[in-house]
């Protein structure tokens, strides 16, 4: 942690390891990026509470007609909560981007990491996205049970495939603070934890109505690996901009 305080406030730390800009990003820009992290996160909590309970949801070996049939009946809650999930993503990329911005200041050229770090962020927000607007179709009128279900499947689908760019973003992010220390440690070992499980729900596709299922428990449980890692860093960074800020206060004041 005393790292990042000292490199938000020193702009000639670790200059003389190649890094490639010695200026880092304000304490105002770094406490932005938090909030922006911190009010997704929020605002993923309440979406969830919004939704359908993900666990109730029709399973992979549902009738096609009981698909139908629980997506209008929770259609309101489902579009609702697809609203509250998009602002929330949005947020997330400026979250993302204002991390990226410092990560890239942090790595020596040709910075790699920090470019695969905002590429994956870009691709699992677009898959999502993806997913979002799939799930709105299927939510927005009453669809024919062939339909409603083929749908239903899709959303699962992307939600499962944003699990590859999501390992990408966060293994080079964890990559990043454990190789270089510029963030705390445990906030990397956090992103590995959550590469692992993203690429299990990666693969969704290899069965059929069990855990690795499209519908099955996987997609519940693993993404609470990734909002944890995004409301960790958000306060790690939060908190050290309000330790750079008490710190030049305290020096004008001399």
């Amino acid at each position: 942690m005393g790292t990042l305080d000292i490199s938000l406030q020193s702009p000639s730390l670790r200059g003389h390891q190649g890094a490639v800009s010695p200026v880092p990003l304000s304490a105002r820009a770094t406490r932005l990026t938090a909030l922006a992290g911190l009010v997704s996160f929020a605002l993923i909590i309440v979406a969830a509470f919004v939704a359908p309970p993900l666990w109730n949801a029709p399973g992979t070996n549902a009738s096609a007609a009981h698909v139908a049939a629980y997506l209008q009946a929770n259609h309101g809650r489902t579009i609702a909560s697809l609203f509250i999930y998009s602002i929330a993503m949005g947020l997330f990329l400026c979250f993302t981007g204002g991390l990226w911005s410092w990560l890239r200041r942090a790595e020596p050229a040709p910075q790699l990491l920090s470019s695969a770090f905002a590429f994956g962020a870009v691709a699992l927000a677009v898959l999502i996205f993806a997913a979002f607007a799939v799930a709105g179709v299927m939510s927005y009128r009453p669809q024919q049970p062939a339909f409603a279900s083929a749908l239903s499947d899709m959303t699962f689908a992307l939600l499962a495939l944003s699990g590859i760019p999501t390992a990408v973003c966060l293994g080079a992010y964890a990559a990043l603070v454990l190789r270089y220390r510029y963030l705390p440690a445990w906030t990397g070992w956090l992103a590995l934890l959550a590469v692992d499980a993203h690429i299990l729900i990666a693969a969704s596709f290899v069965s059929h109505g069990s855990f690795l299922s499209l519908e099955g428990a996987v997609i519940v449980a693993v993404p609470a690996t990734f909002f944890a890692w995004i409301a960790a860093t958000s306060g790690v960074l939060l908190r050290a901009a309000a330790r750079a800020r008490g710190g030049n206060d305290v020096a004008r004041t001399h």
